[in-house]
């Protein structure tokens, strides 16, 4: 397996999961609020980080998935894309998530592990009010208290290059 094919392909969807999550100002907005409202916890950032690794081999096999997915306007859009790769759906329904819940899981964790590292890296002392619009502060509290556990799980996924 290409480890930095498979690294770039989840760098991608992260950045765009990112990316995307990060444009979504209006907590009106019905993605936003999905994300908002998804709770995270130790045993689903577990799976998640799971499940993504499980995912890796899947990129060799499908080279297309590393065209650029910025251009989905919409968790439904992400969604489609994913389900368009019945084997990696098949991973996750072995893992006990939809594609769905995968995406929103891992938005919601980009968002707020973005947050947290803009924080301790000193860019604000406290979060800006609009940023506690669209990223709850139940998730940002959880993960501060666990990041350093974060920082293991991304360590090992940058091992896995």
């Amino acid at each position: 397996m290409n480890h930095k094919t498979v690294s770039t392909l989840l760098a991608a969807l992260l950045l765009a999961a990112g990316a995307y999550a990060q444009g979504k100002k209006s907590s009106d907005d019905a993605d936003q609020k999905e994300l908002f409202n998804y709770v995270l916890s130790m045993d689903k950032v577990q799976k998640f980080s799971g499940v993504t690794k499980a995912l890796q081999p899947l990129a060799k096999q499908h080279p297309e998935i590393q065209n650029d997915p910025n251009d989905a306007k919409s968790i439904d859009e992400l969604v489609r894309k994913f389900q368009r790769y019945p084997d990696a759906v098949a991973v996750l329904s072995k893992n006990g998530f939809t594609p769905r819940e995968y995406i929103v899981a891992m938005m919601t964790t980009v968002q707020a592990t973005m947050a947290v590292g803009m924080k301790k890296s000193g860019m604000y002392k406290e979060y800006p009010p609009e940023m506690l619009k669209t990223v709850s502060k139940a998730n940002l509290d959880f993960v501060d208290q666990h990041w350093d556990e974060f920082q293991k799980l991304a360590q090992m996924s940058s091992d896995d290059k």
